[in-house]
């Protein structure tokens, strides 16, 4: 009898499982990829471009819509003159507790109530009775600014004078390169519309930059003179008169000596931001301040200096190597023909200028001139509060040039106050020197000049520093730049 012999035969099937290691690289695979989708799409970039999109919708609807009310009801007020309205509610008429920036002299804010800045009915915060029209309001609601906010600067304001002019500050490159600076107003920095673009008192001026805040700092977005300040006949510091430079060889403006077109006095006279004329320079401490609050702002605060400084160290375009700490942070205009600056006029003007002359910040903004060209006068803080304890190297006693790298002792200042993020970095990495005494036993009161002139060389940089000025010290080398 034959047997049958069955034999057992098993399957092992793993053509449709994977191995833990190969589901980890599949997942680090799509990682990255959704890594580069968002670093291209760049979501902040883009939420920016649509809150701009609103803004400029939202300027045209109001254009429109005071068009429209001018028509049909010619007699009828638009608001008062010399009064900036302003989109955020505050419980002051006047917006005492919003925090805007300074206005000249004459100027004042005027906000409505929470309960009525949206309506249109003339309490809202643009003062337009859109009611009274036969046709029935364009408008439902006022608009505005999507953020709406001080801290940023993106608000609305408007401002009539027989006519009218409405303004946003816009956030993403796109609209500020391709719409804010060719709209036909007065201003780089904000989007205007309204039948005069030119009411406005330029709280935002022409040639001003909006600063990215630093924690480390307590500052927030700040604005900011693009160019040193230059006193100006014709408002755009074309045609300077050089009559009142101070000597033939360095062309600065100077109220310290005697000229026919130099101005009798720095209140409320025509001071620009501007890469035409010569900068302003021979002016005390006092008067800088004084320059700065006529035009609606301040002298630049030292908080505000090293959040710029901080900012363009790490952007690798500043450096010679073309990236971060890399050969050296450009020294502009100080004298020397070398990788980190050059050997421009005395001082360097105009709009051909040497590319190391500027900063790119990381918001792809712009600024010149502040690591050499002309000295700048700067608060140590918001109160001016005057230098007693000067840093030393410990070295001999009396005025001296030291490295960052060199101080062991700070007198007034904190690491942070004067110096570059990384400690190894000193002048030969751009960083300029300071002018200081060793020894000092706090008798004198100093101020601070930051920046470096055009004959300085290794000590020209972004994190220069002198300290042996007073606040009545006039030179022909110092000058200014003005924030809000």
């Amino acid at each position: 009898m034959s047997k049958t012999i069955i034999s057992h035969h098993h399957y092992h099937n793993n053509s449709s499982s994977f191995t833990l290691i190969e589901l980890l690289v599949v997942i680090a695979i799509l990682a990255i990829l959704m890594a580069v989708v968002v670093v291209a799409i760049n979501p902040s970039e883009m939420f920016k471009k649509t809150r701009d999109t609103r803004r400029s919708s939202d300027l045209k609807t109001l254009n429109d819509a005071i068009s429209y009310f001018q028509v049909s009801l010619p007699d009828a007020p638009l608001g008062n003159l010399k009064t900036v309205y302003v989109s955020i509610p505050d419980t002051s008429p006047t917006c005492t507790n919003l925090g805007l920036p300074l206005l000249p002299s004459g100027w004042s804010y005027q906000c409505s109530t929470v309960d009525n800045y949206q309506k249109v009915d003339g309490t809202g915060w643009i003062p337009v009775n859109f009611k009274q029209m036969d046709i029935g309001t364009p408008l439902s609601v006022l608009p505005i600014d999507p953020i709406n906010q001080t801290s940023t600067g993106n608000y609305y304001t408007y401002v009539v004078g027989g006519s009218w002019e409405i303004s946003a500050i816009f956030e993403s490159q796109k609209y500020l390169q391709e719409v804010a600076l060719n709209n036909g107003g007065d201003s780089d920095n904000g989007y205007e519309v309204g039948s005069n673009l030119t009411l406005s008192p330029l709280i935002f001026p022409h040639n001003w930059i909006k600063v990215p805040g630093n924690s480390l700092y307590n500052t927030s977005d700040f604005w900011v003179m693009k160019y040193e300040a230059k006193y100006s006949i014709n408002g755009s510091g074309v045609n300077d008169a050089n009559s009142c430079c101070s000597h033939p060889s360095f062309d600065t403006w100077d109220w310290g000596i005697s000229g026919t077109d130099c101005p009798s006095s720095w209140s409320n006279i025509n001071v620009v931001s501007s890469p035409y004329g010569s900068p302003i320079a021979g002016v005390t401490h006092t008067d800088a301040i004084t320059i700065c609050q006529s035009l609606g702002g301040h002298l630049i605060t030292n908080d505000e200096w090293m959040t710029i400084a901080r900012n363009a160290e790490q952007v690798k375009e500043n450096w010679s190597g073309s990236s971060v700490g890399s050969g050296c942070l450009f020294r502009g205009n100080n004298g020397t023909n070398d990788s980190c600056g050059y050997n421009g006029a005395d001082p360097e003007k105009g709009l051909n200028r040497n590319p190391k002359a500027k900063f790119i910040l990381s918001n792809k903004e712009e600024i010149w001139d502040i690591a050499g060209n002309v000295w700048e006068h700067v608060m140590k803080d918001t109160n001016d509060t005057l230098v007693r304890y000067t840093p030393s190297d410990g070295g001999s006693t009396g005025w001296r040039w030291i490295e960052h790298t060199a101080i062991v002792n700070y007198g007034d200042f904190t690491y942070n106050e004067i110096r570059p993020s990384n400690d190894s970095w000193n002048a030969t990495q751009g960083m300029g020197r300071i002018n200081t005494y060793n020894g000092d036993t706090g008798s004198q009161s100093r101020i601070l000049l930051r920046s470096g002139y055009w004959n300085h060389g290794l000590d020209a940089g972004a994190f220069a520093l002198s300290l042996y000025w007073g606040a009545l010290t006039q030179d022909y080398t110092a000058g200014l730049r003005c924030a809000q």
